[in-house]
């Protein structure tokens, strides 16, 4: 979602056929690479850490996330706080930033 700049609390009826046809096959490519490596990154290379002179996250679950477990922490591309809510008995992170609601 974030890699797309959508918004998690958007409906996903209301998604037009273009975006979710974009964000498709940048799922698809993410699965193919994950095969291939062995794991799924998400975060785009320009935001890679050593790219962005930041130092690399360091947790329990390893990999580099744009949201995902980052609430309060700054956002990666923009620098806003990541926020976090419950939804559907799970947890959303995002950035009200860069996964801003579209006006409709």
């Amino acid at each position: 979602m974030f890699r797309h700049q959508l918004d998690p609390l958007l409906p996903g009826r209301q998604l037009p056929a273009d975006q979710w046809a974009a964000l498709w096959t940048d799922l698809a490519d993410l699965m193919a690479d994950g095969v291939r490596r062995g794991r799924i990154d998400t975060v785009r290379p320009e935001h890679d850490p050593i790219r962005m002179g930041r130092a690399p996250r360091q947790d329990r679950h390893g990999g580099e996330v744009y949201v995902y477990r980052r609430t309060g922490a700054p956002c990666l591309v923009c620098g806003t706080a990541i926020v976090t809510t419950r939804h559907a008995a799970r947890k959303l992170y995002w950035c009200p930033r860069c996964q801003r609601r579209p006006a409709v």
